[in-house]
């Protein structure tokens, strides 16, 4: 057998003999493969090297003939204190009093002297593989414990018999459901089945325990009071040694409170999309109430444009009367008339004609302020009601962020976003209809119109 010298390093050993040479020796020999060694001379000695330091002790190696205390001896009071830590007796003597002695106090092994080394190292080593299995086997054993309380814990544990009879319920099902553990103790599992359930769930879950296969699903279970609890559950089954199954354990996660929640989020969420329908048909016609205004305002300012083109035309006819006027003037009075009679006239027509010019511009530099403040007021409205339509849009959107956040696990959020991208679109559409009604107000003057008024001020 190939010695694990790994493994022998983690023992820790007491050793035990009066003959100083062999003690001297073998200890400095074990020391090469041992963690560490405690040596001690006699029983007596062992005794109390072993009382000091028994939690750092794996292993006792002890002579038979010692003073003071024999190893038997030593071994039976050390028995009083730690009945399993593991004993080696080496002797002279294969003394059978000695052998059914060592038997009784359950030594692992009686080596005859001289000590054949190669054979010790290998019953160590052995002794040491033992031990490092049991220790590995009790840390899972441990991890196994801290599982079964996390599991028991966070979730519902149900255990049952081979027949689906309920042996087992921890103390979390007992808090959802207020059962007590004396009232399901014997029942079938199918017993907590709520009425909503399809019996047939429980029968696959029956088949798939007899055939030694997990189950896993959803299942609504009742409580006590007439309630219901709806948990994700997962079964599996336990075997003895041949493989033969000897239950169930049924382990569910309860996710009544997380599927009520979603219910009343998927009830905000509809109430939201209620609150923003309402909200957008009260500002769509809120729009067209602007809109309306808005067209009025456009066709009043038709109206005064109307008017003063009719102003200035009025103004052109009398000019163009004057200059007729004026001519006539002149074709009456001839030259025949003195350059005085002329001149006067001249001087009389020209100071008559000037002031009706001076009115005349007097008039036009009016109406030209007019039109400008008519159109610059209107130009300023038309800013105002797109910066409005604007900050609507942006609203909109902010909304439609926050409705997007809370539709994130609802199905139908696709259609809720269609329609909210709608009345964003509309709202988009609306403002466009505020830039192009801007645009028909600064169109709605006749250029040539303006240019003619405009050339009168010159």
């Amino acid at each position: 057998m190939a010695i694990n010298k790994e493994v022998l390093k983690r023992l820790k050993a007491l050793y035990i003999e009066d003959d100083d040479t062999i003690r001297k020796e073998l200890s400095a020999l074990l020391s090469n493969f041992f963690g560490k060694i405690y040596i001690a001379k006699d029983g007596k000695d062992g005794l109390e090297q072993y009382l000091k330091n028994s939690d750092d002790i794996d292993v006792i190696i002890s002579d038979i003939n010692m003073p003071y205390l024999t190893g038997i001896e030593m071994v039976k009071k050390i028995r009083e204190i730690n009945k399993k830590v593991p004993v080696i007796f080496t002797t002279a003597y294969s003394d059978n009093q000695f052998l059914a002695d060592a038997i009784k106090l359950k030594v692992y092994e009686y080596i005859i002297k001289p000590i054949d080394i190669r054979n010790l190292l290998v019953v160590l080593n052995e002794l040491a593989t033992i031990l490092y299995q049991e220790e590995l086997i009790n840390k899972q054993t441990l991890e196994l414990e801290k599982f079964k309380d996390v599991i028991d814990t966070n979730n519902i544990v149900i255990k049952t018999d081979e027949n689906m009879n309920i042996v087992y319920v921890n103390e979390l099902f007992c808090k959802t459901t207020e059962f007590l553990k004396e009232e399901l103790i014997g029942k079938e599992l199918s017993f907590l089945r709520h009425n909503d359930t399809d019996i047939k769930i429980y029968k696959d879950i029956y088949e798939s325990v007899e055939v030694n296969k997990q189950w896993k699903g959803r299942i609504k279970n009742i409580t006590k009071e007439g309630g219901y609890y709806v948990s994700d559950t997962y079964i599996i089954t336990t075997t003895n040694d041949n493989n033969q199954v000897t239950g169930s354990i049924c382990v569910q996660n309860d996710i009544t409170d997380e599927l009520n929640k979603k219910r009343e989020i998927q009830k905000a969420l509809i109430k939201d999309k209620g609150d923003i329908f309402i909200k957008s048909k009260a500002g769509s016609a809120e729009q067209t109430v602007t809109i309306n205004n808005l067209k009025y305002d456009i066709e009043e300012l038709k109206t005064t444009v109307k008017k003063l083109k009719a102003e200035r035309d009025k103004s052109l006819y009398k000019i163009d009367n004057l200059n007729k006027e004026n001519k006539k003037l002149r074709s009456e009075l001839g030259y025949q008339k003195s350059i005085e009679q002329k001149n006067k006239l001249d001087n009389a027509f020209t100071l008559k004609a000037s002031k009706e010019n001076v009115d005349l511009k007097i008039q036009v530099k009016k109406l030209n302020a007019k039109i400008e403040d008519t159109v610059e007021f209107y130009e300023k409205k038309c800013k105002q009601l797109e910066v409005n339509a604007q900050m609507e849009i942006e609203d909109l959107e902010q909304e439609l962020h926050d409705i997007k956040t809370k539709l994130g696990k609802i199905d139908n959020a696709e259609m809720m976003t269609q329609k909210i991208e709608y009345w964003k679109e509309k709202a988009k559409s609306e403002s466009k209809r505020a830039e192009k009604m801007e645009k028909e107000i600064m169109k709605s003057s006749d250029k040539s119109l303006m240019d003619k008024i405009f050339s009168l001020t010159k």
